[in-house]
């Protein structure tokens, strides 16, 4: 045996000879291995003011193989993290880019990177799957069947987990919420039960992210279901007391999307004390804040007759109107959209309130301004007003001659908006006929 292995030393040689010439061809390859690495990490230009490059380029010089073949487990730390961070850069080129990654087998071995020791090459590996995310949403579902929410949920679940780690992980369920398709994620029940952990977390760009996430997934009356099932609602509700603006603002954002449900759905919102919580805010500084209120009022009223009731029996009809009043052009024609809803039904004493309360004028210095939403809207209203009773026509009439608005419903009559153009003709030609002209006799 000893013969055989002699036979392929060169002369002079020993069997430790031998282990060594063999060591040091290894330590080479190794460091060929990692000058391809570096001239991959090089290419991609990691700074972000660089601008990325072209994917020809890439493809000519094999740089994204490269840079997915040391994600794997044979190389050190330090590379798989920087080729990571590499991949999230060339991500952040355009979609194509970003599928050129995916495409290039990078997803399962970015995914390994989330159960690696190392922190950095953890982060790093979370950063890069949610540039795949953000620039190609496309990649969603098929992101998620490599197993990304298990990973995901280990690290939520894991209470040494840092919060800047918790804050990337959060980033990245925003962004799983983000899609293209029309439908909900494969598994919005694992998403929703991550995000129903992270939403007790005390950091504001936590819940922010987490909120925005709820927001991203409540569209359809079967995801929205699964959220109210999960009893994310009474957790978003409180937050909506929370002194972070930013965290208000992406809690009322959930709201609104949530409150776009079914009736039903919509009740179980007013279940959960939702209208003390938005009356508070009607009295918030940020007219930003209020403007979201009156978004979130907007679909609750959009519900049926009881819900809209109990907006008015929650004693916000007077804050909203306030709103109708304010200077902001945001806020009036946000309250105008919400009182134009709360009459829907033609309640000659709430019309009459709103009449004593004096939105009529407020109503007709909207009709100075040139958004579609806004002119059919309080066209609307106007005219429900003239018709609900003969009683309030002469009145209506009367102040929109005084506001100087009725010029503008004239020239409304021609609009290139047909619903606008018909509105304005039938108030004109039932309460503002022409009056005919009478010739003077000499």
């Amino acid at each position: 045996m000893q013969k055989r292995k002699r036979r392929f030393l060169k002369k002079g040689q020993n069997l430790m000879m031998l282990r060594t010439l063999r060591l040091e061809k290894a330590k080479k390859a190794e460091l060929q291995k990692e000058l391809t690495i570096y001239n991959a990490l090089t290419k991609c230009k990691l700074t972000s003011s660089e601008v990325v490059p072209d994917v020809n380029k890439l493809l000519k010089s094999n740089t994204i193989g490269n840079l997915v073949e040391s994600l794997g487990h044979g190389n050190k730390n330090k590379i798989r993290a920087d080729a990571a961070d590499a991949l999230a850069h060339i991500a952040s080129g355009s979609s194509e880019h970003s599928n050129l990654i995916a495409k290039a087998g990078a997803v399962p071995r970015l995914i390994r990177l989330l159960q690696s020791p190392d922190p950095e090459v953890c982060e790093k590996g979370i950063l890069s799957l949610g540039n795949l995310l953000h620039f190609a949403p496309n990649l969603r579902d098929y992101i998620i069947r490599h197993g990304l929410m298990q990973k995901l949920m280990s690290i939520i679940q894991d209470k040494s987990t840092c919060t800047l780690m918790l804050s990337h992980v959060t980033w990245v369920l925003r962004k799983l919420c983000i899609s293209s398709q029309p439908s909900p994620p494969d598994n919005a029940a694992e998403i929703i039960q991550a995000l129903n952990i992270v939403l007790y977390n005390p950091e504001a760009n936590v819940l922010e992210d987490a909120l925005m996430a709820v927001r991203n997934l409540a569209h359809g009356n079967e995801t929205i279901q699964m959220l109210l099932d999960f009893e994310v609602v009474p957790r978003i509700i409180y937050l909506l007391e929370h002194p972070n603006v930013t965290v208000q603002n992406a809690a009322l954002q959930a709201l609104i999307n949530i409150a776009t449900g079914s009736e039903e759905q919509i009740q179980e919102l007013l279940n959960n004390n939702l209208l003390p919580h938005l009356s508070a805010l009607m009295s918030n500084s940020d007219p930003d804040i209020r403007c979201q209120v009156l978004k979130l009022l907007l679909n609750i009223a959009d519900g049926n007759i009881f819900q809209r009731h109990a907006i008015m029996n929650a004693g916000l009809l007077h804050k909203i109107l306030e709103c109708l009043k304010a200077d902001a052009i945001s806020l009036k024609s946000a309250a105008a959209l919400t009182i134009t809803t709360l009459a829907i039904d033609k309640d000659k004493n709430l019309l009459c309130y709103l009449m004593r309360q004096g939105v009529i004028p407020e109503f007709c210095n909207l009709l100075f301004c040139q958004e579609r939403d806004i002119l059919s809207n309080v066209l609307d209203i106007l005219s429900t007003m003239l018709d609900v009773d003969p009683s309030f026509s002469a009145e209506v009439s009367g102040i929109i001659e005084w506001s100087g608005a009725l010029n503008n419903i004239r020239m409304l009559q021609s609009s290139e908006h047909e619903e606008i153009a018909a509105v304005a003709r039938k108030i004109i030609g039932n309460y503002f006929p022409a009056k005919p002209h009478i010739a003077t006799k000499f």
